[in-house]
């Protein structure tokens, strides 16, 4: 999906509706969803091949030239006739009197979440599978588009599975069903308390055991924000790493920076609970960003962080 967020000062109310006047002062936009993960792992100095699909309109060519600019192979990307891209606008709104204090105050999105032909569908998923066996990492990113179904997903597992690739899935609450047999599996934690109310568990960690056995996947990181990164593992102690910063100024593309720091360490043959350690200080990077080069998870942004808790750990030990 192609991001766009509207910057301006919102100093006045509307004289016919109780809503504030965004006075605009800069626009920008960049790739999302899917596109956002690739972006972060190309920088962090990982090769992504991106398999998806947009429209061919305005928007997807926007999309796709935005990708190649920065250096990201579009060649498994699927421009379709007809189908309108996904775009998500943000406005992002301050006082004059109070620049730093940014917060958004309308999002709309545009979209066909369809799903694929069933030929464009088996396009897509042969060459996943086609890329499989030459690759280390498989990331699923689902944002209900329309791209990944049940089956779709299960080949792509089962496939990475026989070639011992490790899988991460960002599955939303939509996708759950479709995550049977991942190695990891990303939830924000409001998605994981409504999960803990539908399954009626009294723990948090109790709704994770269910859904880790149920659905046999390796592990369960729940992206918590502010109060940092939780892994759940079937009969394990739960790993918890707090977040160390003292404010936090947004949220998005949280799980998107948690998918390619995993990405990292399971590239790096990291144990699971180091993994944990790197999801949080990707998540700190993004809690910290005040603009969309603040959204994504770069290299020097990570190695600074990690820099950061490194000297924390030093001082806390004196």
């Amino acid at each position: 999906m192609l991001d766009r967020y509207i910057y301006g000062f919102a100093n006045n109310l509307n004289t016919t509706a109780p809503v504030p006047v965004l006075k605009e002062t800069d626009r920008k936009s960049g790739a999302g969803a899917a596109a956002h993960v690739a972006r972060s792992l190309f920088d962090l100095g990982l090769k992504p091949k991106l398999f998806a699909a947009i429209g061919d309109d305005a928007e997807g060519i926007e999309l796709e030239e935005s990708l190649e600019k920065i250096g990201i192979d579009t060649s498994n990307i699927v421009m379709i006739e007809g189908r309108e891209t996904t775009v998500k606008t943000r406005l992002i709104g301050s006082r004059e009197s109070l620049v730093q204090n940014q917060q958004i105050l309308l999002r709309w999105d545009k979209e066909d979440s369809q799903p694929l032909e069933p030929e464009l569908q088996k396009h897509i998923v042969d060459s996943v599978l086609k890329a499989i066996p030459d690759t280390n990492i498989v990331v699923i990113s689902d944002y209900g588009k329309g791209v990944i179904n049940p089956e779709a997903a299960q080949k792509i597992i089962t496939c990475a599975q026989y070639n011992r690739i490790p899988v991460i899935f960002d599955p939303k609450l939509t996708g759950l069903p479709y995550s049977y047999g991942s190695d990891a599996v990303l939830f924000q934690s409001r998605g994981m308390e409504l999960m803990r109310r539908r399954l009626n568990y009294d723990t948090t960690n109790e709704t994770a055991q269910h859904l880790i056995e149920q659905n046999n996947w390796g592990g369960l990181f729940v992206i918590e924000g502010k109060d940092g990164v939780k892994l759940h593992r079937l009969g394990e102690d739960v790993i918890n790493v707090p977040c160390s910063l003292s404010q936090t100024l947004q949220q998005i593309g949280l799980l998107d920076a948690a998918a390619a720091a995993l990405c990292v360490s399971f590239s790096n043959g990291l144990e699971m609970s180091d993994g944990a350690i790197l999801v949080n200080a990707a998540c700190e990077c993004i809690l910290q960003g005040e603009d969309l080069d603040g959204y994504v998870l770069t290299k020097k942004g990570l190695s600074t962080r990690l820099d950061e808790i490194a000297w924390q750990m030093q001082i806390s030990q004196r």
